[in-house]
This record gives structure tokens, sequence and C-alpha cells, in this order.
């Protein structure tokens, strides 16, 4: 008879290694501590804001009393921002309104001339470059027209007979200097 054959199981068989208790209870523990040293910090934080804010608001009382206006709990104590004892430029509003409305007015008037200045240097710019371009259209145009009386002056070249006779001599030769150019005659 044949041996039995066996087949492993169907589902795979996962062997992992668990770590100790004492390992996870130590990671644990350590973790609460790191928990607990926060919330002391955060406390400890809570308690210094608390404290800074009384010292702000007290040092506010302080200055609003300072300015006339007296508080409850104040002290006679220094002010640490009060003003000093002469007049201010501007200590009343009227002044002071009317300082600013110059200082927005001189800013008005000072933003329309830059305004100003860079439109003119727009213009000048546009002026510069138009007048570039017409030179070297005068430029072109002063090439052609040497040129063309170079060429003419090449085509023309005068006979010097033709300059020393009178009118009448070329008036009466026209004629005969015609049969010629026709016939084929000697000039």
């Amino acid at each position: 008879m044949n041996a039995p054959i066996t087949f492993p199981p169907a589902a795979p068989v996962l062997k992992l290694t668990r770590a100790p208790a004492e390992k996870w209870a130590a990671t644990l523990t350590e973790e609460r501590r790191r928990l607990q040293e926060d919330q002391e910090a955060l406390r400890e934080r809570e308690s210094n804001l608390r404290d800074y804010e009384a010292r702000l608001r007290t040092l506010q009382a302080e200055i609003e009393a300072g300015r006339g206006a007296p508080a409850a709990d104040s002290r006679p104590t220094a002010v640490p921002f009060a003003r000093p004892t002469s007049k201010a430029p501007f200590a009343d509003d009227a002044a002071l309104q009317a300082a600013w409305e110059k200082l927005h007015r001189a800013r008005e008037i000072l933003e329309a001339e830059q305004a100003h200045l860079r439109d003119d240097r727009v213009v000048l710019r546009d002026q510069q470059t138009e007048v570039k371009r017409r030179l070297e259209a005068v430029a072109v145009r002063e090439a052609r027209v040497l040129e063309r009386e170079e060429m003419i002056a090449a085509a023309q070249e005068p006979i010097a007979a033709e300059h020393t006779m009178s009118a009448m001599t070329r008036l009466t030769r026209g004629p005969f200097e015609m049969a010629r150019a026709v016939f084929g005659g000697k000039k």
C-alpha cells in the first residue's frame, strides 16, 4: 500500500513574534510621562500669560490715569507714556486736522506733478523716436536723389559745339541733322 499524502493547509500560517508585555508597558509608561510633562508646561505657560495680562491691564490703567481719566485702582506713580509738560505742537484737534489736510493736499499736488512729469517724459521719448525715424527717411531720400543725379549726369554729356552755337544756327541746322539721321549721313 501506498503511503498517505498530506497536503499543507489551505491558508498559510503566519508566525509572528510577539513583543514581551514588559516592552509594551515601558512604552506606555514613557508616553504617559511625556503627556504629563507637556500638560505641566502648558499650565505654566497659561499661568505666565495670566500674569502678563494682569500687568498689561495695570499698565493700561496707569496710562489712562495719566491722560486725565482717573482709574479706580490707580496709584500715584510715574506714568511711563505721559506727554511732557510743554504744549504739544498740535494740542487741539482743529490744528491737527488742518495740518493733516495740508499734508494730504501737498501729497496730491506732488502726485499730480509726478504724473505730469511722467507724461512729459513719454511725449519727449516719442518725439525723439519720431525725429530719428524722420532723419533716417531723409537720409534714404538724399541717397536716392544723389543716385538719380549721377545717372542723369552720366547719360547726358553736353556737346561743346552745342553750347557755343547761337539759337538761330541751331534752329536752321535742325532739319538738316534730321535728314542726315534718316538717310544715314555723317554728322
